[in-house]
């Protein structure tokens, strides 16, 4: 019932006429990481012909906005127009060179990638890639690991068995300290015995160039992607500010803008921030779900995960959003 309402204003024009009478402030920063050739369930992902139907639909009704701007125009105590949005990809794969960059281009949007640092020109990816790819191709059913002194048993003899027990793994492994979780992925690796290679890469140098020279923004999401309050202190300031030093140094152009990585509550704290902003960053992006106002916090932006298939479904998402 609520889908065949949300359907019905949008196809009627409602939604258009409701958005252009709202006057807020607030905009969405919304957040992607890959653009996929198809469905990938064990990747945080939206389709590509679904991005590019999402796209179309920010050109004619919003006003996308670089993610810098904005932040410039909150830093200065300026109103934001209203129906201002901004698009942003976190990890920097090559899916949003080929499948992301050419919509955008094509459409003439500003988008931000946040780049981590270390991956480039190499075939290193974030463990979470690579435990998604572990859960999609092993030929195992079950899996033991030792989680805080306790073995635990996990059963999966179909794709959605073993999709939830990825999640859950997944969700496990990010609680824990970097030096703990390195360590147990290294057992559920071992276990689900892939032998095949990850088709998922990179940005490479000059990739990354172009997309400049075509007006395509870059924040930096550390050296190595760690989850900062998982990590001794000093070593976040090193993945922080060097991360800076690195991107700047591939772009030859200064980096304003900087995302935490995983980046919910508790991955970033007040100590967190002071090292972002202290390293020279002008602001932060989390991954805690919501709008920014004129009086938002610099450095913990909300952001909005856009992965709904259906049209009306993502209209209806940034509708609810723009009538606070």
């Amino acid at each position: 019932m609520k889908k065949g309402l949300i359907k019905a204003g949008f196809y009627s024009g409602f939604f258009k006429i409701w958005l252009r009478a709202r006057r807020s402030g607030a905009f969405h920063i919304l957040m992607y990481h890959h653009v996929a050739d198809r469905e990938e369930v064990f990747l945080p992902h939206v389709p590509a012909r679904v991005f590019g139907r999402q796209m179309e639909y920010l050109k004619k009704e919003y006003r996308v906005r670089d993610l810098d701007e904005l932040v410039e125009m909150i830093k200065r105590g300026e109103a934001i127009p209203a129906r201002s949005v901004a698009i942003t990809f976190d990890d920097e794969y090559d899916d949003v060179y080929r499948n992301a960059f050419p919509v955008l281009r094509r459409l003439d949007l500003p988008a931000t990638v946040f780049i981590t640092t270390g991956f480039v020109g190499t075939d290193r990816l974030p463990w979470t890639d690579e435990l998604g790819f572990l859960f999609k191709e092993t030929a195992r059913t079950g899996l033991e690991i030792e989680i805080g002194g306790r073995k635990e048993q996990f059963n999966f003899r179909d794709e959605a068995a073993r999709l939830g027990v990825f999640r859950e793994v997944k969700n496990r492994l990010k609680a824990l300290y970097e030096s703990e979780r390195a360590e147990l992925f290294e057992q559920v690796k071992e276990q689900l015995a892939v032998s095949s290679r990850n088709p998922v890469r990179i940005l490479t140098g000059p990739q990354i160039r172009e997309m400049v020279e075509a007006g395509i923004s870059f924040g930096a999401h550390t050296v190595h992607h760690p989850i900062l309050t998982r990590i001794p202190p000093r070593r976040a300031q090193e993945e922080i500010g060097e991360s800076k030093v690195q991107l700047e140094r591939i772009l030859s152009r200064e980096v304003k803008g900087f995302c935490y990585p995983n980046g919910e509550a508790g991955d970033f704290n007040d100590v967190i921030k002071s090292m972002v902003q202290h390293a020279g960053y002008q602001y932060g992006c989390t991954t805690v779900e919501g709008v920014n106002g004129p009086a938002a916090d610099r450095y913990a932006l909300k952001r909005t995960w856009t992965s709904e298939p259906s049209l009306p479904l993502f209209a209806a998402r940034l509708l609810k959003g723009s009538l606070c």
